[in-house]
């Protein structure tokens, strides 16, 4: 006989209280730890279409929403989500032009009518995201002039710095460059007493980006180090059980 306990994640997604789009939400970011870009793309629409009809429906007939249904966040938030969604799953497919086109609907959502400050501040936080976004899609795809200007950028934004790093030394990666100026030991250690999930995550990241740069540049004994200390760190934390997923362009 199978197991019929389900998971917390399986519980909030089948719960009858909770509303579609924050379903959406919670499915979006199950398929991308999976890295199932076709069932992202599928919700990821699915959470604009949604969001699209239930704006149609407050804007003629007002806020009527079940009480056994309350959205998690102002309905705007679910159309800056989709559209980050949507430029993720194109960033992380290297289509960088695609990922573009969505990083500039986020950026922009100042069509939205009869906000509130909740809203306005949720339009705010989506134009940040939406210039560490650009910064990581124009990095990614070769633009190696724009390294020093994200560096201060990361720099001087204590939430995007450990994940901005990530995305330089993805990019270094990915485009076969040299940065040694930008390395981090000092940070690192930083990096590594961090103790909330969320930055485990990206520390894990940055531990397996570095490893790859390091063969790349034929330091093979620096880079079983950090391969080593990516072990280390993996196996006291179920990478798959993680629950953040950052507005960034990583999860």
């Amino acid at each position: 006989m199978g197991n019929c306990f389900k998971t917390e994640e399986e519980i909030y997604l089948l719960s009858e209280h909770v509303h579609p789009l924050d379903k959406g939400f919670e499915l979006f970011r199950l398929n991308y730890r999976q890295n199932d870009w076709a069932e992202a793309d599928r919700v990821a629409d699915h959470i604009l279409s949604m969001a699209e009809r239930s704006y149609n429906s407050r804007q003629k007939w007002g806020d009527i929403v079940p009480l056994n249904q309350m959205l998690k966040h102002p309905l705007i938030f679910y159309f800056g989500y989709g559209y980050l969604a949507k430029s993720i799953i194109f960033q992380k497919q290297g289509l960088f032009n695609r990922a573009r086109e969505f990083i500039a609907k986020y950026a922009d959502l100042g069509w939205y009518e009869n906000t509130t400050d909740e809203d306005i501040q949720e339009i705010e936080r989506f134009k940040g995201f939406a210039v560490a976004n650009g910064y990581a899609v124009d990095l990614l795809s070769g633009n190696k002039e724009l390294l020093k200007e994200y560096h201060e950028f990361i720099q001087k934004n204590d939430e995007e710095t450990l994940p901005g790093f990530i995305t330089i030394f993805e990019a270094a990666n990915i485009n076969e460059w040299n940065i040694d100026e930008y390395y981090i030991l000092d940070q690192l250690e930083t990096f590594s007493s961090f103790e909330d999930l969320g930055n485990r995550v990206y520390y894990v990241k940055l531990l397996n980006q570095l490893a790859i740069y390091n063969i790349n540049q034929q330091r093979y004994g620096i880079a079983i180090n950090y391969i080593l200390d990516y072990l280390q760190t993996a196996v006291t934390m179920d990478l798959y059980s993680e629950n953040h997923c950052s507005f960034q362009s990583r999860c």
